[in-house]
């Protein structure tokens, strides 16, 4: 029969007689039956052994060869080539190797991955969850295990905080006291001329929620008046209030600024808030605002483009498109603010030319004065997970005189951050960005010797502020000082 180069099959089975006979001499009566050595291919002599055992040997040896479990070849396989003599070591090492289950490994993988980021992610988020590492480590695990998880295991870790607090505070081992106020440049009272038209910007006492109140609690502290001739008007105050009986450790602070004397402007980040256009911004506050003493505030922007896809128009270009009935502050030519539904609001809407930037962000939280009853329905904020955790929050809102009020602080819900703006006087507003690392705010002074100064409205607060000088990734708001001309139109 025809004889081919044969590579036995991984079990393949070899019996220790048949072996024998297939390296038997020639002159053997059963090498007889087959090809001599003479007759093979050149490399098939290569790979003929000649065995140098007699028979005694072989039968005395038997029981050391060992026979693979998957029974008899047939004859098909015992004629498709020569067996290969095998020792017992060979036949021992072939016997211990188990096939690979790849299958089964790749599907374990994936569920690897994830259960040791959700480890990772716990023990830096638990140690430095307020910090640049811990921010950092959320926003890698978002990337690997998609918006949802990172939502559920950013809620995990923040009721944990939250429950941590509370306990702290039931033992008396958290105090609660009064938060830092800002310093005012204020250096005397200025008397208004006597023929002063325009009117302070209303600053009255906020009722307070928590009894007793914190020293200088609901009242405004003016930081800076209003420039050149308008001297006798405060420009910007802060405040302090704590909107959550159940929680008296929550304190919001508080900047009320008069846009009749500061311009809002906004800026997109050099990666958020990305989206399908591909577009991204400076990141950094415009360097002709930075002269001088032009530059009066910085606040943090909105949520990132994967938690709610909502859009933002900057100097005119359009860097992720507007979502209807999305809670909107919008920038007009002359300055004036406004914040509303998109498409609800007649004049928030595309083909309003005035508008100059625009911001979305989840949906309104006072509508006309009124607190909006879905702050506790997870579906109207962007995620149904962390709506419902008390963190960090932020947000802005309109006075009824057209005043600009922003408002952030610790341990809050949508609601709670809604009671502190109606409580500052907002008849307008919306939430912004939520959690420690990302809710922050600045207020800059260049004193005579040209040194910029920079202050946090809150010590608690995560960042520098020199983050908005330069490039920073996430999409923020900022204010310039602004003085009137005689002959400008202003609020009066």
């Amino acid at each position: 029969m025809n004889r081919e180069k044969y590579t036995p099959p991984r079990r393949q089975f070899i019996h220790p007689m048949s072996t024998f006979y297939d390296n038997m001499p020639v002159n053997s009566p059963k090498a007889s039956e087959s090809l001599s050595p003479s007759q093979l291919s050149a490399e098939e002599q290569a790979d003929w052994v000649q065995p140098d055992w007699t028979m005694a040997q072989v039968e005395q040896n038997l029981s050391a060869w060992q026979v693979w479990p998957s029974g008899m070849p047939s004859q098909t396989e015992q004629d498709s080539g020569r067996s290969q003599v095998v020792s017992p070591q060979t036949t021992k090492r072939h016997r211990v190797q188990k096939p690979k289950r790849r299958n089964s490994r790749k599907k374990r993988v994936p569920i690897w991955l994830v259960v040791c980021s959700v480890i990772t992610v716990f023990v830096v988020v638990l140690t430095q969850g307020n910090g640049t590492v811990g921010a950092w480590s959320a926003d890698e695990f978002r990337a690997i295990a998609g918006p949802v998880v990172a939502a559920q295991v950013e809620a995990w870790y923040l009721n944990i905080q939250n429950k941590t607090n509370q306990l702290q505070y039931q033992l008396g081992l958290k105090h609660i006291t009064a938060p830092s106020q800002l310093t005012s440049t204020v250096v005397k009272s200025v008397t208004p001329p006597a023929q002063a038209t325009m009117k302070a910007m209303p600053l009255p006492s906020m009722q307070a929620f928590v009894s007793p109140a914190l020293s200088g609690e609901g009242i405004w502290n003016v930081l800076e008046q209003a420039p050149g001739s308008y001297n006798y008007l405060p420009m910007d105050a802060s405040a302090f209030i704590r909107p959550d009986p159940n929680y008296p450790y929550a304190i919001v602070t508080l900047l009320q600024l008069d846009t009749r004397f500061s311009r809002l402007h906004i800026v997109a980040g050099t990666q958020e808030p990305g989206g399908p256009l591909s577009a991204y911004g400076t990141g950094s506050i415009a360097k002709a605002d930075q002269a001088g003493n032009t530059l009066l505030a910085a606040l943090n922007g909105g949520f990132k483009y994967a938690d709610g896809a909502y859009g933002l128009m900057t100097d005119g270009k359009v860097y992720v498109p507007p979502q209807p009935k999305a809670a909107t502050i919008a920038i007009t030519h002359s300055g004036k603010l406004i914040i509303g539904s998109w498409g609800v609001d007649p004049q928030l809407n595309s083909n309003n030319r005035d508008l100059v930037a625009w911001r979305q962000n989840a949906s309104l939280l006072i509508n006309n004065g009124v607190i909006n009853p879905l702050t506790k329905d997870g579906a109207a904020w962007g995620g149904t997970i962390l709506n419902s955790e008390y963190t960090w929050r932020s947000g802005l809102g309109i006075t009824a005189q057209g005043n600009l009020v922003y408002a952030a602080g610790n341990a809050l819900l949508p609601e709670t951050l809604g009671k502190a703006l109606h409580a500052a006087g907002a008849v307008m507003a919306m939430e912004t960005d939520i959690n420690p690392f990302w809710t922050r705010a600045f207020l800059y002074q260049r004193n005579s010797h040209g040194t910029l100064t920079i202050s946090k409205l809150n010590t608690q607060m995560q960042g520098t502020g020199n983050e908005y000088l330069n490039a920073d990734q996430r999409d923020f708001f900022y204010l310039t000082r602004y003085t009137p001309t005689s002959t400008a139109t202003t609020r009066k």
